[in-house]
């Protein structure tokens, strides 16, 4: 499920809109280090990988790609859209990505959630896409499903990761390896790393009601 099946083909970039935002959001290019100016970054604004956004406090920024995944990132948040490449399509004839349940063309994505706190709405993939969040902690595998994940980092430069399941399936690999664990709808999962790159015992239980409502 991490690696996926080999995307070759895939060599257009996909693209991601800004649907709604709150606050300070800061958009970063990855490879100049530059921030993108502001008249940039506004709703209805365009991004494509290679970039990382950062939400200050009371902040809070929506992102909509190209195959109809919907990304909220709440308040001090990090995350870096390593990659989001997508083979080209007609919307003529795929029809709105709202009214659709799976991605409108094969697609491969990996977000890299460093810091803070976001919620995923990943619709149904083709068989030939594939979807990973990275995180400090280790890296979760999507299909079409709804995860919310929190990465808070310790004092001790170590972090902590909670992963709770709203609807659909992961399978999470802990940072280094190991075997990976499969998580589905109503299931949460605390894990860990230390500074020193030790995995903590994974932890699982249930999502509070509140939040699955």
């Amino acid at each position: 499920m991490f690696s996926g099946l080999s995307l070759h083909a895939i060599d257009s970039k996909g693209a991601i809109i800004i649907a709604s935002m709150e606050g300070q959001v800061t958009v970063t290019n990855n490879e100049s280090g530059l921030d993108l100016a502001s008249d940039r970054i506004k709703v209805g604004g365009l991004l494509f990988d290679g970039h990382t956004i950062k939400t200050g406090a009371g902040s809070k920024v929506v992102l909509l790609f190209s195959s109809g995944t919907i990304t909220t990132l709440k308040e001090g948040s990090v995350l870096n859209i390593k990659k989001f490449a997508q083979q080209k399509f007609d919307p003529n004839t795929t029809g709105k990505l709202s009214g659709r349940k799976d991605e409108p063309s094969p697609s491969e994505t990996v977000i890299d959630l460093s810091l803070g706190d976001m919620v995923v709405d990943v619709k149904k993939l083709k068989k030939e896409s594939s979807f990973n969040i990275d995180s400090p902690v280790g890296t979760a595998g999507i299909r079409g499903t709804i995860p919310r994940i929190s990465v808070v980092k310790l004092p001790d430069g170590g972090f902590n990761q909670t992963t709770q399941m709203l609807k659909g399936k992961i399978s999470y690999m802990p940072k280094g390896g190991g075997r990976p664990m499969l998580l589905g709808p109503g299931q949460s999962l605390a894990s860990g790393i230390t500074a020193a790159g030790m995995v903590l015992p994974f932890q699982v239980g249930k999502v509070p009601v509140a939040v699955m409502d």
